[in-house]
């Protein structure tokens, strides 16, 4: 791997973007490249279940996207870093798609994301995904 300036975590809610974060401040550290979190919100819900979903009083896709920052800036704060950008997209297309264009519109070298089976409930692996637009 020859030196990356712009790195980015995609980040879920399971327990896998714990050790994500840190395997990609690492790797933000280690090539002293820029990081940027991002969620990605797909396929925005227009049913969505009211145990998941905001009060009636809010906009649904506000209280997501909201609930998302929120997340990212506890992942950042565990790392302890200040200066990772936070970024959420919400989408009607697949996260994969959207990682992938937000990567290529911000210059971004290197994708890093967790990977986590809800069967089993186990971390399998972190997987890094060199990026070349």
């Amino acid at each position: 791997m020859d030196g990356y300036q712009n790195i980015l975590m995609a980040a879920d809610f399971s327990q896998a973007g714990e050790n994500t974060v840190k395997m990609a401040d690492a790797l933000a550290g280690g090539f002293c490249a820029s990081l940027t979190i991002l969620r990605v919100i797909e396929h925005f819900p227009e049913d969505m279940q009211v145990s998941v979903g905001p009060p009636e009083d809010v906009d649904p896709q506000k209280y997501l996207t909201d609930r998302a920052l929120c997340y990212l800036e506890i992942l950042s704060a565990r790392i302890g870093q200040s200066g990772v950008a936070l970024e959420v997209v919400v989408s009607t297309h697949s996260a994969s798609r959207e990682i992938v264009r937000y990567a290529q519109g911000h210059g971004i070298g290197l994708i890093v994301v967790g990977v986590w089976c809800k069967k089993s409930n186990e971390q399998y692996d972190i997987v890094i995904k060199q990026y070349s637009g």
